[in-house]
């Protein structure tokens, strides 16, 4: 591959000059992976300090081995570089993006002028040079992988074979004022939520702080996490804040210090009791909405969505071009956002163990599509459980 000039446009498979190299440890690339980092400007989730922390937290804990597999140019320049890693999933090794479920979008991180010359027909290779460099896998999994960069750039690895969506993230883009922001969406929204404000105030003293004053972080902190677990708990889902690891992440990110970006607190009082909550990311030009949390004895307030009005005009008022909503398909954010891009997944065996467990998980999958399959394996498992 060639030293990558603005006009350079030769195809990238076509030009092998460079040199792979594999790294055991992310401190190892640490230097290359930041000064890469401020080049393209990639998603918050690609960043050196996101992925660090969720490793020393959640991914060394799990049993997630970095493979980072990193290409230079005949110059020393590091151009692109894929923050993998390996696990063994029973008698399986599972080769995946680092970051597991808390990250929202996987995916690399190319120089400007690399991903200019890497075109969707060159993905295929260039990702089979990537999987040669890691050690013996079984499968490979990718998920949420976005369509685009974060400077709209195609992503040329979202578009490898047998990559399928499921899911989409949802983005607001900012205008200059609030007002052309309302402009843009449902008057009966914005409507509700000065009633909403109305009925609060009549409550007690109503106070919203986007920005959450140093002296009240760990007030705020331990508030969204009693929110946040009570709702994972009254709607039947595994409480993550449970798990101190889960904890550790988020406040090692809060404690920062973040290459080029900040970790935001925010939150609406009532009486000076946080009801509704929220941590999420200033990176560049984009703020990610990430864990609202509110108060459920004061839900049908909406305290939530008043909470995120109050952060969209902060975002605006600070000059930010994008509100992130991130992945989910929930209803709010489609009340919000005017930018909707899909996610994909990727599923690869790489060994006959691998294709016999990728065409079981097929066979699942298509099961659960079919009642009459979907039946079957419900009886089975029935079957199983009543005989243990």
């Amino acid at each position: 591959m060639p030293s990558y000039a603005a006009a350079n446009t030769v195809p990238v498979r076509e030009n092998r000059a460079g040199a792979w190299h594999l790294h055991g440890t992310l401190a190892a690339v640490e230097a290359r992976w930041r000064s890469l980092w401020t080049d393209c400007r990639g998603y918050a989730f690609q960043s050196f300090d996101w992925l660090y922390i969720w490793q020393r937290t959640l991914g060394e804990p799990l049993g997630w081995a970095p493979c980072i597999v990193e290409w230079r140019d005949p110059d020393g320049r590091t151009l692109a570089l894929w923050p993998l890693g390996r696990r063994r999933e029973g008698p399986l090794q599972v080769l995946s993006f680092l970051g597991g479920d808390v990250t929202d979008y996987h995916a690399p991180l190319l120089h400007p002028a690399y991903a200019a010359a890497l075109s969707p027909a060159d993905a295929p290779y260039v990702w089979n040079d990537v999987l040669r460099q890691c050690p013996r896998i079984d499968i490979v999994r990718v998920r949420r992988m976005p369509m685009q960069f974060a400077d709209g750039s195609i992503n040329p690895f979202a578009r490898l074979p047998g990559a399928a969506s499921h899911e989409s993230a949802h983005a607001a883009l900012l205008p200059a004022d609030i007002g052309a922001f309302r402009a843009a969406r449902a008057a009966a929204l914005f409507a509700d939520t000065r009633r909403q404000m109305r009925r609060l105030s009549e409550r007690g003293t109503l106070r919203i702080e986007p920005v959450v004053r140093a002296g009240d972080q760990a007030r705020v902190w331990q508030a969204l996490v009693a929110q946040k677990s009570r709702r994972w708990r009254d709607t039947g889902a595994p409480d993550g804040f449970a798990h101190p690891e889960l904890v550790a992440f988020y406040q090692g990110l809060t404690d920062g210090p973040l290459q080029d970006m900040q970790a935001v607190l925010s939150a609406l009082y009532l009486d000076n009791l946080p009801i509704a909550t929220h941590w999420g990311l200033r990176c560049g030009n984009r703020f990610y909405w990430l864990m609202p949390a509110y108060d459920a004895d004061w839900s049908r307030y909406s305290p939530g969505r008043l909470l995120m009005e109050a952060v969209i005009g902060h975002c605006i008022d600070a000059g930010l071009a994008v509100f992130d909503l991130t992945v989910g398909d929930e209803p709010y954010k489609l009340q919000w956002a005017d930018t909707h891009m899909p996610m994909v997944d990727l599923l690869q065996a790489r060994s006959l163990p691998g294709r016999m467990a990728v065409q079981l998980t097929r066979l699942r999958a298509r099961a659960r599509d079919v009642p009459a399959l979907r039946k079957g394996v419900q009886w089975i498992k029935g079957w199983r459980s009543r005989r243990r």
